[in-house]
């Protein structure tokens, strides 16, 4: 089954853009047989962009999202896993989403493995986990 994770960015970590997640997971996927790396156009807004990782016919989707739209979802979060939430982070408005694409035969288990370590080190940045309502830890 697919699923995505939530990359909450906060005030202290770096600056993001596509272009800078493009080559920092180019750098750490290249090895990887198979990979490949495009960009694609979001369907529902032509002028948004978003990144595809794939090996053969399996993918992760990776978009970076900023807006108020992020600070709304931020502020959803911090209600339903409030106990989790070691700061306050009802004012967050980056973020980087990741989805990944379904995975029966657990063939790209080492792919959602890094993807998700790569997330985890991301300075002042918290993973959460909308589908178990919890943080990456």
């Amino acid at each position: 089954m697919a699923f995505s994770l939530y990359c909450l960015i906060n005030e202290n970590s770096n600056d993001f853009s596509l272009e800078l997640l493009e080559k920092q997971l180019q750098e750490r996927f290249s090895k990887m047989e198979g990979f490949y790396l495009e960009y694609e156009e979001d369907s529902f807004d032509p002028l948004e962009k978003y990144l595809r990782l794939s090996w053969g016919g399996w993918w992760i989707l990776v978009f970076y999202e900023n807006g108020q739209y992020v600070v709304d979802d931020s502020k959803e979060i911090q209600k339903m896993a409030s106990s989790l939430v070691p700061f306050d982070i009802t004012n967050i408005s980056r973020r980087i989403r990741v989805v990944f694409g379904d995975d029966y035969a657990d063939q790209y288990t080492e792919q959602m493995v890094s993807m998700i370590d790569f997330l985890r080190k991301i300075d002042g940045a918290l993973v959460y986990d909308p589908q178990q309502n919890d943080f990456v830890k």
